[in-house]
């Protein structure tokens, strides 16, 4: 076994794990998770255990392919760079470099997402540079840059088990984040007082001593209730009413009726009460949301308005983020609208600085959003591991799209129902195969290493970007510390950030800087879900056994063997008020699409709702959403969606 280890690219935890080879022939012998590490101490989910030898496989891509006559064909590396160079070459002469769409990967390394960032602005010259965190997490960014001024957690993960209290709200965490989770459980037992919030009931429960059941659609409704209380009350630590913002947004909760959250939300007012109270007297308070919070409709708002309750008890915010290198990959500057560090491309200063570092002109728009890409007006797309088929939002009209593309091209693991629309697919490396880092969900910067030889003629995306921008004439680096380098001269956030520094640690958490936290104004939102035909309220999930789009879980026989039939839930009164008994097939529907899965009834889901947990192979919730967005953030809107279920 290697005696150097590797990070985990699963989740945002980060674990440390060894593994060990195959002597001969393809495969990983054996892995065990790092007992010193201080995120995985000794311990790996489920998805770590098996996913990761799953990885390697004879499926795999092992060449590039070319498509020609509707049919692919096997290429050398060469001739696919040619290929991709000569169609983009194309459109640019035609109708500019704007027509061009550049989705990156938050699985991919930060030196490969810093590299798709400055090749998609200094070579190809477009102003269309997004990441997959755009179907998943984005909001938090422009949400915190307002608010703590920290787009990431302002705690590490050692620090939960000393928390006093915890405001859990929107997140599966105990089985999407299990490293997570156990921290959870050692601060209960350390006294800490957990406050779960969520439609269903989750395995949240047993560690909550508040858990509250709001309606889909609900939840700025009784998050503001929360703060007036907060405010009327007087619950605040001591210092807030020196913050900026303080009094505006005081203001903006002048017309909260405090007595409408039973009717409106399903949550009584004592416990809207007992959870300011709650918070206000068990310090240090931690507040953390995941994906029920970040893919709702003004999703922006409901994060700064979380944010604010953790500022005004004097606690922190940790947003619960899913994919491995999503904090990475927004640090990197793989993100609409933004440059790495978070400098803005709407800012002449900021702007003047990257063209000085990459020799080139920077559009000051902010360019079109990963959705916006998949939904249509551009003639090229290039994307970098995500299979955004799946991941974005309704399946079939963004299937639509990407085969009305003039040219597409696709680095990936595997042919996926992305890929399959291609015009070049580029067999990328797993993270397994190659060099780099990933930053976790606690801003920790990590050593990933080679840990097995390339499959096939698999290059890693560091070198497929460089070898890209050599089609163009361009020379990129493909060594993977010179990069970083790079980085950390540049990048202010990461400029104590190197690799023999990594390597003699177990990695390190970047430092936000001089912050200055501000109060939001949370303002009543205009939202409307109801729809007189669709009655039902969506509740979609991802559970243990599943990971990102399912792409890679689906191999592993593990967690296909325990997750092996995809069902729908719904309450034991609904299903009998439908006439419908469990183990029938059923039909979910919304007005963008359907999934038709088994019926499984549980008391965990309340009434006037479906849970629709996330499957693999492309059997999605996704395909239900319509591509609505969060006004602010461009984040399409998954969760509380109307939906109707009936017998097929």
């Amino acid at each position: 076994m290697n005696d150097i280890p590797t990070t985990c690219g699963f989740c945002s935890c980060g674990c440390a794990l060894y593994i060990e080879p195959k002597q001969s022939g393809l495969g990983i012998k054996g892995l065990c998770p790092s007992t010193t590490h201080p995120v995985s101490t000794g311990r790996l989910c489920i998805k770590g255990w098996n996913v990761t030898p799953a990885l390697i496989r004879t499926d795999r891509l092992q060449t590039p392919l070319i498509k020609k006559d509707g049919e692919f064909q096997p290429a050398s590396w060469d001739e696919a760079f040619e290929v991709t160079a000569n169609a983009l070459r194309k459109i640019i002469s035609e109708s500019g470099p704007g027509a061009i769409g550049v989705i990156g990967s938050a699985k991919t390394t930060n030196e490969e997402c810093y590299l798709l960032a400055k090749f998609a602005r200094s070579v190809i010259a477009t102003p269309n540079v997004d990441s997959a965190c755009r179907f998943y997490d984005a909001s938090l960014v422009p949400a915190l840059m307002e608010t703590t001024g920290v787009p990431a957690s302002q705690i590490e993960i050692g620090s939960l088990e000393s928390a006093g209290s915890m405001l859990i709200v929107g997140a599966n965490v105990m089985e999407q984040l299990p490293h997570i989770g156990s921290r959870i459980q050692d601060a209960v037992e350390n006294g800490c007082k957990v406050i779960a919030v969520d439609p269903r009931k989750s395995r949240l429960a047993p560690q909550a001593s508040l858990f509250l059941h709001p309606k889909p659609g609900s939840d700025l409704t009784w998050i503001r209730a929360l703060l007036k209380t907060i405010f009327d009350r007087k619950l605040y630590a001591e210092t807030a009413p020196q913050m900026p913002g303080f009094e505006e947004l005081r203001a903006s909760l002048d017309d909260v009726v405090v007595g409408v959250v039973p009717q409106v939300c399903g949550i009584e007012l004592e416990a809207i009460a007992e959870a300011a109270s709650i918070m206000s007297q068990n310090k240090p308070c931690v507040v953390m949301f995941g994906l029920g919070i970040l893919q709702q409709q003004d999703s922006t708002l409901l994060v700064k308005a979380l944010s604010d309750i953790a500022l005004l008890l004097g606690g922190s915010v940790m947003p619960l983020r899913g994919q491995n290198n999503a904090q990475g990959s927004c640090d990197m500057g793989l993100l609409r609208g933004y440059l790495p560090g978070y400098d803005s491309v709407e800012d002449p200063n900021a702007r003047a600085k990257w063209e000085a570092h990459w020799a080139c002109t920077i559009p000051p728009e902010p360019g079109m959003s990963a959705v916006q890409m998949v939904q249509g007006g551009i003639k090229a797309l290039l994307v970098f591991g995500e299979n955004v088929a799946l991941s974005a939002p309704n399946t079939e009209q963004t299937i639509s799209a990407l085969e009305k593309l003039e040219f597409l091209a696709v680095s990936d693991l595997y042919l996926t129902e992305t890929a399959q629309w291609a015009n070049v697919v580029f067999p990328a490396c797993s993270f397994l195969e190659k060099d780099g880092t990933f930053t976790n969900i606690e801003r920790r910067v990590q050593r990933v290493r080679k840990m097995v030889e390339p499959i096939g003629e698999s290059r890693s995306d560091l070198e497929i970007i460089a070898g890209l921008a050599s089609a163009f004439g361009k020379q990129m680096s493909t060594e993977p510390s010179s990069v970083m380098d790079e980085i950390a001269a540049n990048v202010p956030l990461y400029a104590n950030v190197s690799y023999e520094r990594l390597d003699s640690e177990w990695g390190l958490p970047w430092t936000p800087g001089e912050v200055t936290p501000r109060l939001a104004p949370i303002h009543a939102s205009n939202l409307q879900l109801e729809d007189a035909e669709y009655l039902f309220y969506l509740i979609a999930s991802r559970i243990n056994f599943h990971t990102q789009t399912g792409t890679t879980a689906v191999r592993s026989t593990v967690l296909s063997r325990e997750y092996p039939d995809s069902v729908v839930e719904l309450n034991p009164a609904d299903a009998e008020r439908l006439k419908l008994r469990p183990g029938r097939v059923v039909r979910v529907s919304s007005r963008a699409g359907s999934v038709t899965r088994r019926l499984s009834v549980s008391d965990a889901i309340p009434q006037g709702c479906v849970h629709v947990p996330h499957y693999f192979g492309g059997d999605s919730a996704n395909m239900l959403a319509d591509g609505e967005c969060d006004p602010v953030s461009g984040v399409p809107v998954y969760k509380g969606l109307p939906v109707k279920v009936e017998a097929v």
